[in-house]
Protein backbone atom coordinates (compact mmCIF):
# COMPACT_ATOMS: atom_id res chain seq x y z
CA UNK A 1 0.00 0.00 0.00
CA UNK A 2 1.25 3.20 -1.29
CA UNK A 3 1.71 5.76 1.93
CA UNK A 4 3.49 8.52 0.59
CA UNK A 5 0.60 10.47 -0.55
CA UNK A 6 -0.97 9.75 3.07
CA UNK A 7 2.59 11.53 5.03
CA UNK A 8 2.22 14.65 2.82
CA UNK A 9 -1.34 15.49 3.40
CA UNK A 10 -1.05 14.10 6.92
CA UNK A 11 1.84 16.59 7.49
CA UNK A 12 -0.14 19.65 6.13
CA UNK A 13 -3.49 18.07 8.24
CA UNK A 14 -2.00 17.62 11.78
CA UNK A 15 1.20 20.45 11.88
CA UNK A 16 0.71 21.77 15.41
CA UNK A 17 2.40 25.40 15.39
CA UNK A 18 6.17 24.00 14.31
CA UNK A 19 7.91 27.12 15.90
CA UNK A 20 6.46 27.18 19.38
CA UNK A 21 7.07 23.59 19.86
CA UNK A 22 10.84 24.18 19.61
CA UNK A 23 10.75 25.55 22.47
CA UNK A 24 9.40 23.17 24.98
CA UNK A 25 9.62 19.88 25.25
CA UNK A 26 7.47 17.86 23.60
CA UNK A 27 6.06 14.52 24.95
CA UNK A 28 6.42 11.53 23.03
CA UNK A 29 5.04 7.92 23.14
CA UNK A 30 7.97 6.55 24.14
CA UNK A 31 8.49 8.87 27.33
CA UNK A 32 4.63 8.59 27.62
CA UNK A 33 4.89 4.70 28.65
CA UNK A 34 8.29 4.77 30.26
CA UNK A 35 6.74 7.43 32.56
CA UNK A 36 3.62 5.29 32.60
CA UNK A 37 6.17 1.95 33.50
CA UNK A 38 7.25 4.04 36.35
CA UNK A 39 5.16 5.65 38.21
CA UNK A 40 1.25 4.11 36.91
CA UNK A 41 -0.05 2.46 40.12
CA UNK A 42 -1.67 -0.20 39.19
CA UNK A 43 1.77 -1.51 37.58
CA UNK A 44 3.15 -0.69 40.80
CA UNK A 45 1.11 -3.08 42.38
CA UNK A 46 1.60 -5.83 40.18
CA UNK A 47 5.05 -5.47 40.73
CA UNK A 48 4.47 -6.05 44.25
CA UNK A 49 2.33 -9.23 43.23
CA UNK A 50 5.51 -10.36 41.39
CA UNK A 51 8.30 -9.60 43.86
CA UNK A 52 6.04 -12.31 46.64
CA UNK A 53 5.72 -14.55 44.10
CA UNK A 54 9.81 -14.58 43.42
CA UNK A 55 10.18 -14.71 47.14
CA UNK A 56 7.82 -17.36 47.63
CA UNK A 57 9.85 -19.74 44.82
CA UNK A 58 12.40 -21.84 46.55
CA UNK A 59 12.93 -25.31 48.20
CA UNK A 60 12.73 -23.67 51.59
CA UNK A 61 8.84 -23.29 51.00
CA UNK A 62 7.86 -26.43 49.14
CA UNK A 63 9.11 -28.21 52.49
CA UNK A 64 12.34 -29.41 51.37
CA UNK A 65 13.93 -27.84 54.17
CA UNK A 66 13.73 -29.41 57.79
CA UNK A 67 12.43 -27.12 61.01
CA UNK A 68 14.27 -26.59 64.41
CA UNK A 69 12.38 -25.35 67.05
CA UNK A 70 13.81 -24.23 70.40
CA UNK A 71 11.96 -24.14 73.63
CA UNK A 72 12.81 -22.81 77.09
CA UNK A 73 10.60 -22.37 80.16
CA UNK A 74 11.10 -21.65 84.44
CA UNK A 75 8.80 -22.18 86.35
CA UNK A 76 9.14 -20.85 90.06
CA UNK A 77 6.14 -22.09 92.84
CA UNK A 78 5.96 -21.27 96.78
CA UNK A 79 3.60 -23.61 98.08
CA UNK A 80 2.45 -24.70 101.85
CA UNK A 81 2.88 -28.12 101.78
CA UNK A 82 1.91 -31.55 104.00
CA UNK A 83 2.44 -35.00 103.45
CA UNK A 84 1.84 -38.04 105.45
CA UNK A 85 3.41 -41.29 104.94
CA UNK A 86 2.39 -45.00 105.62
CA UNK A 87 4.85 -45.49 108.65
CA UNK A 88 3.07 -42.85 110.10
CA UNK A 89 5.88 -39.88 109.22
CA UNK A 90 4.59 -36.62 108.93
CA UNK A 91 6.35 -34.03 106.40
CA UNK A 92 5.26 -30.62 106.88
CA UNK A 93 6.44 -27.24 104.92
CA UNK A 94 5.31 -23.41 104.73
CA UNK A 95 6.52 -21.70 102.07
CA UNK A 96 8.29 -23.94 100.08
CA UNK A 97 10.06 -23.32 97.06
CA UNK A 98 10.40 -24.94 93.98
CA UNK A 99 12.23 -24.39 90.40
CA UNK A 100 11.58 -26.01 87.18
CA UNK A 101 13.54 -25.14 84.51
CA UNK A 102 13.06 -26.84 80.87
CA UNK A 103 14.85 -26.44 77.50
CA UNK A 104 15.03 -28.65 74.31
CA UNK A 105 15.17 -27.92 70.67
CA UNK A 106 13.92 -30.30 67.71
CA UNK A 107 14.78 -30.92 64.70
CA UNK A 108 11.61 -32.23 62.39
CA UNK A 109 12.16 -33.10 58.37
CA UNK A 110 10.40 -34.73 56.29
CA UNK A 111 12.43 -37.06 54.27
CA UNK A 112 9.21 -38.82 52.15
CA UNK A 113 5.80 -37.50 51.40
CA UNK A 114 5.25 -39.09 48.20
CA UNK A 115 6.88 -36.61 46.41
CA UNK A 116 4.69 -33.61 47.38
CA UNK A 117 7.30 -31.29 47.83
CA UNK A 118 8.68 -31.90 44.39
CA UNK A 119 5.28 -30.93 42.66
CA UNK A 120 4.44 -27.96 45.47
CA UNK A 121 8.13 -26.73 44.01
CA UNK A 122 7.07 -26.78 40.54
CA UNK A 123 3.71 -25.74 41.66
CA UNK A 124 5.20 -22.40 42.85
CA UNK A 125 7.62 -22.14 39.43
CA UNK A 126 4.36 -22.06 37.60
CA UNK A 127 2.54 -19.51 40.03
CA UNK A 128 5.56 -17.03 39.60
CA UNK A 129 5.04 -17.59 36.00
CA UNK A 130 1.55 -16.90 36.20
CA UNK A 131 2.25 -13.84 38.28
CA UNK A 132 4.57 -12.29 36.02
CA UNK A 133 2.18 -13.13 33.08
CA UNK A 134 -0.89 -11.58 34.80
CA UNK A 135 1.67 -8.34 35.24
CA UNK A 136 2.53 -8.49 31.57
CA UNK A 137 -1.59 -8.24 30.79
CA UNK A 138 -1.57 -5.37 33.09
CA UNK A 139 1.55 -3.77 31.68
CA UNK A 140 0.17 -4.26 28.22
CA UNK A 141 -3.33 -3.01 28.74
CA UNK A 142 -2.00 -0.14 30.45
CA UNK A 143 0.46 0.62 27.30
CA UNK A 144 -2.57 0.53 25.54
CA UNK A 145 -4.43 3.10 27.28
CA UNK A 146 -1.68 5.69 27.28
CA UNK A 147 -1.37 5.46 23.63
CA UNK A 148 -4.76 5.80 23.04
CA UNK A 149 -4.91 8.19 25.34
CA UNK A 150 -1.66 10.31 23.79
CA UNK A 151 -3.04 10.16 20.30
CA UNK A 152 -6.47 11.25 21.63
CA UNK A 153 -4.71 14.47 22.63
CA UNK A 154 -2.85 14.53 19.07
CA UNK A 155 -6.71 14.33 17.97
CA UNK A 156 -7.86 16.66 20.16
CA UNK A 157 -5.37 19.36 19.15
CA UNK A 158 -5.54 18.65 15.45
CA UNK A 159 -9.24 19.09 15.76
CA UNK A 160 -8.75 22.76 17.66
CA UNK A 161 -6.32 23.97 14.75
CA UNK A 162 -9.29 23.10 11.73
CA UNK A 163 -11.96 25.06 14.43
CA UNK A 164 -9.14 28.03 14.38
CA UNK A 165 -8.95 27.84 10.57
CA UNK A 166 -12.09 28.12 10.37
CA UNK A 167 -12.59 30.83 12.85
CA UNK A 168 -9.75 32.74 10.66
CA UNK A 169 -12.02 32.02 7.49
CA UNK A 170 -15.29 33.41 9.54
CA UNK A 171 -13.05 36.98 10.69
CA UNK A 172 -11.83 37.14 7.08
CA UNK A 173 -15.68 36.72 6.05
CA UNK A 174 -17.14 39.06 8.69
CA UNK A 175 -14.17 41.69 7.26
CA UNK A 176 -15.55 41.45 3.67
CA UNK A 177 -19.19 41.87 4.75
CA UNK A 178 -18.20 44.71 6.78
CA UNK A 179 -16.83 46.89 3.84
CA UNK A 180 -19.28 45.90 1.78
CA UNK A 181 -21.75 46.77 4.31
CA UNK A 182 -20.15 50.04 4.55
CA UNK A 183 -19.89 51.01 0.97
CA UNK A 184 -23.37 49.51 0.78
CA UNK A 185 -23.16 46.74 -1.11
CA UNK A 186 -24.78 44.30 0.87
CA UNK A 187 -27.21 44.70 3.50
CA UNK A 188 -26.36 45.04 7.04
CA UNK A 189 -28.19 41.66 7.52
CA UNK A 190 -25.50 39.95 5.85
CA UNK A 191 -22.98 41.19 7.61
CA UNK A 192 -24.92 40.43 11.07
CA UNK A 193 -25.17 37.42 9.73
CA UNK A 194 -21.11 36.40 8.95
CA UNK A 195 -20.57 37.92 13.02
CA UNK A 196 -23.40 35.19 14.17
CA UNK A 197 -21.49 32.82 12.10
CA UNK A 198 -18.02 34.35 13.53
CA UNK A 199 -19.06 33.52 17.04
CA UNK A 200 -20.93 29.86 16.45
CA UNK A 201 -17.50 28.89 15.35
CA UNK A 202 -15.66 30.41 18.20
CA UNK A 203 -18.10 28.94 20.53
CA UNK A 204 -17.11 25.76 18.84
CA UNK A 205 -13.55 26.08 19.28
CA UNK A 206 -13.79 27.04 22.99
CA UNK A 207 -15.91 23.91 23.28
CA UNK A 208 -12.98 22.15 21.82
CA UNK A 209 -10.17 23.69 23.78
CA UNK A 210 -12.08 22.07 27.17
CA UNK A 211 -12.35 18.63 25.49
CA UNK A 212 -8.79 18.95 24.62
CA UNK A 213 -7.46 20.28 28.22
CA UNK A 214 -9.24 17.33 29.16
CA UNK A 215 -7.97 14.66 27.01
CA UNK A 216 -4.43 16.43 28.68
CA UNK A 217 -5.58 15.43 31.67
CA UNK A 218 -6.52 12.12 31.31
CA UNK A 219 -3.00 11.26 29.81
CA UNK A 220 -1.63 12.81 32.55
CA UNK A 221 -3.70 10.48 35.29
CA UNK A 222 -2.37 7.55 33.77
CA UNK A 223 0.98 8.10 33.57
CA UNK A 224 1.04 10.21 37.27
CA UNK A 225 2.00 13.08 36.24
CA UNK A 226 0.14 16.42 37.82
CA UNK A 227 -3.31 16.64 35.95
CA UNK A 228 -2.31 20.21 35.01
CA UNK A 229 0.91 19.34 34.05
CA UNK A 230 1.34 20.86 30.38
CA UNK A 231 2.82 19.57 27.29
CA UNK A 232 3.24 19.22 23.99
CA UNK A 233 2.60 16.90 21.35
CA UNK A 234 3.78 15.33 18.21
CA UNK A 235 2.27 17.22 14.69
CA UNK A 236 1.17 13.48 13.45
CA UNK A 237 0.04 10.23 13.92
CA UNK A 238 1.81 7.52 12.27
CA UNK A 239 -0.31 4.74 11.95
CA UNK A 240 0.73 1.18 10.34
CA UNK A 241 -1.13 0.96 7.29
CA UNK A 242 0.09 -2.70 6.25
CA UNK A 243 -0.95 -5.12 9.16
CA UNK A 244 -1.85 -8.61 8.22
CA UNK A 245 -4.19 -10.49 9.61
CA UNK A 246 -2.84 -14.15 9.18
CA UNK A 247 0.40 -12.79 11.16
CA UNK A 248 -2.12 -11.00 13.89
CA UNK A 249 -3.99 -14.23 14.29
CA UNK A 250 -0.69 -16.47 14.73
CA UNK A 251 0.84 -14.10 16.66
CA UNK A 252 -2.71 -14.06 18.78
CA UNK A 253 -2.43 -17.81 19.40
CA UNK A 254 1.59 -17.91 20.21
CA UNK A 255 1.37 -14.77 22.15
CA UNK A 256 -1.68 -13.20 23.60
CA UNK A 257 -0.83 -13.10 27.69
CA UNK A 258 -4.53 -14.35 28.13
CA UNK A 259 -4.20 -17.31 27.02
CA UNK A 260 -0.63 -18.12 28.07
CA UNK A 261 -2.04 -17.39 31.14
CA UNK A 262 -4.74 -20.02 30.66
CA UNK A 263 -2.69 -22.45 30.21
CA UNK A 264 -0.17 -21.70 33.27
CA UNK A 265 -3.73 -22.23 35.04
CA UNK A 266 -4.31 -25.51 33.54
CA UNK A 267 -1.00 -26.46 34.62
CA UNK A 268 -1.66 -25.67 37.99
CA UNK A 269 -4.71 -27.71 38.03
CA UNK A 270 -2.72 -30.56 36.39
CA UNK A 271 -0.45 -29.86 39.15
CA UNK A 272 -2.82 -30.25 41.88
CA UNK A 273 -4.34 -33.50 40.73
CA UNK A 274 -1.34 -34.88 41.48
CA UNK A 275 -0.56 -33.34 44.52
CA UNK A 276 -3.76 -34.72 45.79
CA UNK A 277 -2.50 -38.24 44.33
CA UNK A 278 0.33 -38.59 46.88
CA UNK A 279 -1.89 -38.23 49.91
CA UNK A 280 -2.30 -42.28 48.86
CA UNK A 281 1.39 -42.66 50.02
CA UNK A 282 2.92 -42.80 53.33
CA UNK A 283 5.00 -39.91 54.98
CA UNK A 284 7.97 -40.64 56.62
CA UNK A 285 9.98 -37.94 58.90
CA UNK A 286 12.95 -37.73 61.05
CA UNK A 287 12.76 -36.44 64.26
CA UNK A 288 15.25 -35.21 66.53
CA UNK A 289 16.38 -33.23 69.44
CA UNK A 290 18.20 -32.65 72.83
CA UNK A 291 16.51 -31.67 76.07
CA UNK A 292 17.28 -30.44 79.68
CA UNK A 293 15.28 -30.47 82.44
CA UNK A 294 16.54 -29.58 86.10
CA UNK A 295 13.78 -29.40 89.24
CA UNK A 296 14.63 -27.87 92.72
CA UNK A 297 12.34 -28.07 95.33
CA UNK A 298 12.48 -27.45 99.34
CA UNK A 299 9.17 -30.24 99.93
CA UNK A 300 9.29 -33.50 98.45
CA UNK A 301 11.12 -36.87 98.07
CA UNK A 302 13.83 -35.41 96.01
CA UNK A 303 16.20 -31.98 96.68
CA UNK A 304 17.39 -31.65 93.27
CA UNK A 305 16.50 -33.98 90.05
CA UNK A 306 18.06 -33.11 86.85
CA UNK A 307 18.02 -34.64 83.42
CA UNK A 308 19.56 -34.13 79.55
CA UNK A 309 20.25 -35.87 76.61
CA UNK A 310 19.35 -36.55 73.22
CA UNK A 311 16.70 -38.43 71.30
CA UNK A 312 15.85 -39.04 67.83
CA UNK A 313 13.95 -41.46 65.80
CA UNK A 314 11.78 -41.95 62.44
CA UNK A 315 7.93 -40.83 62.48
CA UNK A 316 5.35 -42.94 59.96
CA UNK A 317 2.33 -41.53 58.87
CA UNK A 318 -0.30 -43.62 56.55
CA UNK A 319 -3.29 -42.80 56.09
CA UNK A 320 -5.25 -46.58 55.64
CA UNK A 321 -8.85 -45.32 54.90
CA UNK A 322 -10.36 -41.40 54.83
CA UNK A 323 -13.97 -42.28 53.44
CA UNK A 324 -12.68 -42.05 50.26
CA UNK A 325 -12.04 -38.25 50.75
CA UNK A 326 -8.51 -38.96 48.43
CA UNK A 327 -10.54 -40.50 45.81
CA UNK A 328 -13.46 -37.43 45.49
CA UNK A 329 -10.63 -34.46 45.74
CA UNK A 330 -8.46 -36.48 42.65
CA UNK A 331 -12.07 -36.80 40.72
CA UNK A 332 -12.67 -33.15 41.51
CA UNK A 333 -9.07 -32.26 40.56
CA UNK A 334 -9.24 -34.10 37.02
CA UNK A 335 -12.61 -32.44 36.86
CA UNK A 336 -10.97 -29.11 37.11
CA UNK A 337 -8.07 -29.62 34.59
CA UNK A 338 -11.09 -29.92 32.00
CA UNK A 339 -12.70 -27.12 32.94
CA UNK A 340 -9.07 -25.02 32.35
CA UNK A 341 -9.33 -27.05 28.98
CA UNK A 342 -12.49 -25.48 28.41
CA UNK A 343 -11.41 -22.21 29.27
CA UNK A 344 -8.49 -22.13 26.87
CA UNK A 345 -10.58 -22.97 23.87
CA UNK A 346 -13.14 -20.15 25.04
CA UNK A 347 -10.11 -17.88 25.30
CA UNK A 348 -9.14 -18.78 22.04
CA UNK A 349 -12.72 -18.51 20.10
CA UNK A 350 -12.75 -15.22 22.00
CA UNK A 351 -9.55 -13.60 21.24
CA UNK A 352 -9.71 -14.71 17.68
CA UNK A 353 -13.38 -13.10 17.22
CA UNK A 354 -12.05 -10.06 19.17
CA UNK A 355 -9.44 -9.83 16.44
CA UNK A 356 -11.44 -10.17 13.45
CA UNK A 357 -13.78 -7.13 14.88
CA UNK A 358 -10.70 -4.75 15.26
CA UNK A 359 -8.93 -6.15 11.70
CA UNK A 360 -12.49 -5.14 9.84
CA UNK A 361 -12.44 -2.16 12.21
CA UNK A 362 -8.65 -1.35 11.15
CA UNK A 363 -9.59 -2.03 7.16
CA UNK A 364 -12.76 0.22 7.21
CA UNK A 365 -10.78 3.08 9.05
CA UNK A 366 -7.96 3.04 6.09
CA UNK A 367 -10.75 2.91 3.32
CA UNK A 368 -12.33 6.15 4.94
CA UNK A 369 -8.80 7.54 5.78
CA UNK A 370 -7.76 7.67 1.59
CA UNK A 371 -11.63 8.34 0.92
CA UNK A 372 -11.49 11.58 2.84
CA UNK A 373 -7.77 12.37 1.68
CA UNK A 374 -9.95 13.01 -1.80
CA UNK A 375 -12.62 14.77 -0.35
CA UNK A 376 -10.57 16.73 1.63
CA UNK A 377 -8.79 17.94 -1.19
CA UNK A 378 -12.13 18.79 -3.30
CA UNK A 379 -13.54 20.43 -0.26
CA UNK A 380 -10.49 23.00 0.07
CA UNK A 381 -10.61 23.53 -3.22
CA UNK A 382 -14.09 24.82 -3.37
CA UNK A 383 -13.99 26.70 -0.04
CA UNK A 384 -11.26 28.47 -1.69
CA UNK A 385 -12.96 29.25 -4.75
CA UNK A 386 -16.10 30.30 -2.74
CA UNK A 387 -14.14 32.76 -0.75
CA UNK A 388 -12.96 34.16 -3.98
CA UNK A 389 -16.40 34.13 -5.60
CA UNK A 390 -17.66 36.17 -2.25
CA UNK A 391 -14.86 38.80 -2.35
CA UNK A 392 -15.66 39.44 -5.82
CA UNK A 393 -19.27 39.70 -4.89
CA UNK A 394 -19.90 36.72 -7.55
CA UNK A 395 -21.48 34.50 -4.88
CA UNK A 396 -23.69 34.89 -1.38
CA UNK A 397 -22.87 34.29 2.09
CA UNK A 398 -24.85 31.32 2.05
CA UNK A 399 -22.63 29.70 -0.76
CA UNK A 400 -19.39 30.56 1.28
CA UNK A 401 -21.05 29.18 4.55
CA UNK A 402 -21.94 25.61 3.20
CA UNK A 403 -18.24 25.44 1.45
CA UNK A 404 -16.55 26.43 5.03
CA UNK A 405 -18.78 24.05 6.59
CA UNK A 406 -17.91 21.37 4.50
CA UNK A 407 -14.23 21.88 4.33
CA UNK A 408 -14.24 21.60 8.11
CA UNK A 409 -15.76 18.66 8.10
CA UNK A 410 -14.01 16.91 5.49
CA UNK A 411 -10.80 17.66 7.64
CA UNK A 412 -12.57 16.39 10.42
CA UNK A 413 -13.06 13.41 8.98
CA UNK A 414 -9.79 12.89 8.19
CA UNK A 415 -8.69 13.20 11.35
CA UNK A 416 -10.87 10.92 12.90
CA UNK A 417 -10.28 8.57 9.77
CA UNK A 418 -5.95 8.74 10.67
CA UNK A 419 -7.01 8.53 14.57
CA UNK A 420 -9.27 5.13 14.48
CA UNK A 421 -6.82 3.48 12.26
CA UNK A 422 -3.81 4.19 14.92
CA UNK A 423 -6.42 2.99 17.23
CA UNK A 424 -7.66 -0.17 15.50
CA UNK A 425 -3.94 -0.66 15.16
CA UNK A 426 -3.19 -0.41 19.18
CA UNK A 427 -5.88 -2.75 19.44
CA UNK A 428 -4.94 -5.28 17.47
CA UNK A 429 -0.84 -5.12 18.98
CA UNK A 430 -2.56 -5.61 21.92
CA UNK A 431 -4.38 -8.71 21.39
CA UNK A 432 -1.33 -10.39 19.35
CA UNK A 433 1.28 -9.85 22.33
CA UNK A 434 3.27 -7.43 20.32
CA UNK A 435 2.18 -4.08 21.95
CA UNK A 436 5.25 -3.74 24.36
CA UNK A 437 7.68 -4.59 21.52
CA UNK A 438 6.11 -2.01 19.49
CA UNK A 439 5.57 0.63 22.17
Amino acid sequence: MNIQPYRYMLGALLLISTFPAMAQDTLQLAEAVKLGLENNFDIRIVRNSVEVAENNYSYRNAGFLPSLNANAAITKEIQDTQQSFLDGREQNANNAASTNIGTSATLDWTIFDGTRMFIEYEQLGVLRKAEATSAEITIENTIAQISNAFYTVILEKAQMDVLEESLELSEERVQIAKTKYEVGRVSKLEYLAAQVDYNEDKSALIRQQEIFYTAKVNLNTLISLPPDHDFLVPGQIDPNLELEKESLQNSVLESNPNLLLAWQTQNLAYLEMKALKTDYYPTVALNAGYSYNSLEAEAGFVFLRRSNGAFYGLTGTWTIFDRFNRKREVQNALVQVETTELEIERIKQSLLADLERSYINYLNSVNLFQLEQQNLEIAKENAQIALERYRLGNSNALELREAQINAVQAESRLINAVYSTKIAEIELLRLSGQILSNA
